[in-house]
């Protein structure tokens, strides 16, 4: 009897835990995407934070088993520095920059952006800002690109250089038309936003996270991230 509960409270097929560390630009879209029925059999895990942020998690051992950045270069110094499999390495998805004023009516000066020393998205918003946007502007420093958005929705800054997922995010949660207030930045006006992932070296779920990256780069989950705000490798040609 006791033999039998022990393998009834251990069925074959429970569900497998999946931590992801995810910068926090593509949080929303994840939480969409773990909704598919293809990944069914995980319990996926988010931690979202700044790429940089997630890098210093991983190098000081937090125990994340695929890691989902802003940008190119921390996934690829974890491999460098034997945090990661290097052949995980995926791009994932292209980011967008679009300069967000919900009111025409500018209350101050200050432009919200993400940390550049932390966030990919900040990098390339600061690149921007500094060679295409006309003074005057103050820059108001955010932890991230998501918090660079909450700057400008409390009216703490006029405007802001957000994500474009982040927008369409908020436009479809609460279907209000000053999230509709924004320009899209010519991508060739600024550093391109290459997001790749890539599975933690100590992760003890590896046959998980390779389902859930080859999940990340089919076709059909391509094509959910082109609506939801992203460019992917099938409609632009990534670094």
């Amino acid at each position: 009897m006791l033999l039998l509960l022990a393998v009834l409270s251990n069925p074959l097929h429970a569900k497998e835990t999946l931590h992801i560390a995810v910068a926090s630009n593509f949080k929303p879209v994840l939480q969409t995407l773990v909704k598919n029925p293809a990944l069914k059999n995980l319990n996926i895990k988010i931690s979202a934070a700044s790429s940089g942020v997630l890098h210093s998690q991983i190098m000081h051992g937090a125990p994340y088993d695929i890691f989902l950045s802003a940008d190119a270069a921390r996934p690829q110094a974890l491999i460098k520095d034997g945090f990661a499999i290097k052949s995980s390495l995926t791009t994932y998805a292209i980011g967008l920059l679009a300069l967000w004023q919900p009111s025409m009516g500018a209350i101050n000066n200050k432009l919200a952006i993400a940390n550049p020393r932390f966030s990919p998205y900040g990098q390339s918003s600061a690149h921007y800002a500094k060679n295409y946007m006309k003074p005057p502007y103050e820059f108001v420093y955010a932890n991230n690109i998501t918090h660079a958005f909450q700057f400008v929705e409390t009216g703490n800054a006029a405007k802001g250089l957000v994500a474009l997922s982040t927008l369409k995010a908020a436009y479809k949660k609460n279907n209000d038309k000053k999230y509709l207030n924004y320009e899209l930045v010519p991508i060739n006006q600024y550093p391109e936003i290459t997001q790749q992932g890539v599975i933690i070296s100590a992760s003890r779920h590896l046959a998980a996270a390779e389902q859930f990256m080859a999940f990340i780069t089919q076709p059909s989950t391509a094509k959910v991230l082109q609506t939801e705000g992203y460019k992917t490798k099938e409609t632009h040609v990534s670094k």
